[in-house]
C-alpha cells in the first residue's frame, strides 16, 4: 500500500460506513483512480497485517494500485489481458 499512502490523497468517510478514499494518478495512464477501503482493514494493515488479508474483498486490482499505483486499464497496457488459464 505503498503507493496510496505516500502518493494519494486520503479522504475520511463516515457514512453510511467508516471508509478512507485513495484517489491518485495510475502511474501507467495517468488517468484519475480511486479505491476505497474499509476503516477496519486500514487499522489492520497498518498493524502488520497483508494486503490481501486486511482488504479481502477488494479486488487483487485494486488492491494493485494501493500498493504500486498502476490501475487496471495500465496493468492491461504493461501486460496484456490475462488468459482464461490464469485466472
Amino acid at each position: 500500500m505503498k503507493y496510496a499512502l505516500e502518493h494519494c490523497e486520503c479522504t475520511e468517510i463516515y457514512s453510511p460506513e467508516h471508509v478512507y478514499k485513495f484517489a491518485g494518478e495510475c502511474l501507467v495512464t495517468r488517468k484519475p483512480y480511486s479505491v476505497t477501503v474499509p476503516a477496519n482493514g486500514l487499522f489492520q494493515y497498518r498493524q502488520g497485517a497483508y494486503i490481501q488479508e486486511a482488504f479481502p474483498n477488494l479486488s487483487s486490482e485494486d488492491r494493485e494500485f494501493l500498493i504500486s499505483g498502476t490501475s487496471p486499464e495500465g496493468w492491461k497496457i504493461l501486460y496484456g489481458e490475462k488468459s482464461d488459464e490464469e485466472e
